[in-house]
């Protein structure tokens, strides 16, 4: 058997055969999927959505099989409410097919990894669905644990959030490292679909070893009235790419997505974002706050856009960036597009280090500077937590990041 590459058809080939058994219209999908990876340029000479970004960190050669898709992805809590359901792709292909079939109708993020986007159509065995029917309501959070696989190998998870008409819903997503060889990939795509007046409530940790790799991929799609709160806390993963797309398909439409990274050694954060307001009289508000410590890098690139007949918009985005040492490095490239004349819309972005006065007013009550730099750097990245709308869930993300320092 020739080695595994992505680069080979015979890949795609030997992986259809072994799921001949699955719908003809998924079986379709898989192909669609691996013929536009197939087709995609294979050398892109200048692509503005990998600015500043070190592509060939994100690349496929490393990659040596597929992962076991069964211990890849774990519930470790589900809702009892009537009404939500919440259970694995992999057992819904088997049992309730139909139930996925508005998995291909949604469209990734598409914001630079279309690569990673395609491939996870074409051999994703495993994601979570997770729905609640209108007027459902969970009290308490639903969690999932994405595991990174063994050195080499890649799980793809293909997901779906679908909330109906005035239903609310708490997710957690943890992403967790290998605990004997680490240094696997993951390639996370989610698509998430809110009805009129609905609310998902997510939260996610992204703890995985320092050897592994990460692209999440995004796409929310939010109804009139409906609100997403999403809030992100990423300490793992030697380079993520995380790509986030927040579409206002209906008036009075909500999107509030917080995200927190802390960068050490030569970890890389890649964020790509989008906010489409397309709807008169919608709110967004997207803040990014870094801390990065040794050669670790952070790049942000974010953009506003705002549709002729979305009148009224109120959009906000920020990126607020804090340098420990001297040879940390963030990048950021904030942008507008507006065509509607009646909107609030502002962007920004800055990068510092500690303020001196800052140090010295710590070190002064017998602080020490070690100690005086963590406390700075907590209270700074505190501000996309209080985001986080379960008090419980709130508390054990700051616990993480107070951890993460330690360690």
């Amino acid at each position: 058997m020739p080695p595994f590459s992505f680069d080979q058809p015979q890949t795609f080939e030997l992986f259809a055969e072994g799921r001949s058994w699955e719908p003809g219209w998924l079986a379709d999908y898989r192909k669609e999927c691996w013929e536009q990876f197939s087709n995609l340029p294979k050398r892109v000479l200048k692509d503005e959505r990998w600015r500043f970004s070190p592509r060939a960190r994100f690349g496929l050669t490393k990659i040596d099989g597929l992962a076991n898709a069964k211990e890849s992805l774990l519930i470790e809590s589900a809702s009892t409410v009537d009404g939500i359901s919440f259970d694995l792709l992999d057992r819904l292909i088997l049992d309730q097919a139909h139930s996925i079939s508005l998995l291909p109708k949604i469209s990734g993020p598409n914001l630079g990894a279309d690569d990673y986007s395609l491939l996870t159509g074409a051999f994703a065995e495993t994601g979570f669905i997770l729905r609640a029917q209108a007027s459902a309501r969970s009290d308490d959070p639903v969690i999932i644990e994405h595991r990174e696989p063994e050195a080499g190998k890649i799980a793809f998870h293909h997901n779906l959030i679908e909330l109906e008409a005035h239903a609310e819903v708490t997710l957690i997503e943890k992403f967790t490292a290998h605990p004997r060889n680490p240094g696997g990939h993951i390639s996370n795509l989610l698509k998430v679909r809110l009805g009129e007046g609905a609310r998902l409530n997510r939260v996610v940790l992204q703890e995985c070893s320092q050897s592994s790799s990460l692209v999440q991929m995004e796409n929310f799609i939010v109804g009139k009235n409906a609100n997403l709160n999403t809030v992100s806390l990423h300490l793992g993963s030697g380079q993520s790419r995380i790509e986030s797309k927040g579409v206002l398909q209906g008036e009075g439409a909500n999107f509030d997505y917080g995200s927190v990274y802390l960068g050490r050694n030569d970890q890389l954060f890649d964020q790509r974002t989008i906010q489409v307001h397309e709807a008169p009289h919608c709110t967004s508000n997207l803040l990014c706050k870094n801390v990065l410590c040794n050669q670790s890098k952070s790049i942000f690139s974010g953009l506003i856009k705002v549709e002729e007949k979305a009148q009224h918009t109120d959009a906000y985005q920020t990126n607020r960036n804090l340098l420990l040492g001297s040879e940390g490095k963030a990048d950021s490239l904030p942008g507008l597009e507006i065509l509607a004349n009646e909107v609030k819309c502002s962007h920004g972005a800055t990068t510092s280090r500690i303020d001196p006065q800052d140090l010295f007013y710590l070190q002064s009550r017998g602080i020490t500077s070690e100690k005086s730099e963590k406390l700075i750097a907590l209270g700074f990245l505190n501000e996309p937590l209080m985001g986080i709308n379960d008090k419980n869930s709130r508390e054990w993300a700051m616990q993480c990041l107070e951890s993460s320092f330690a360690s």
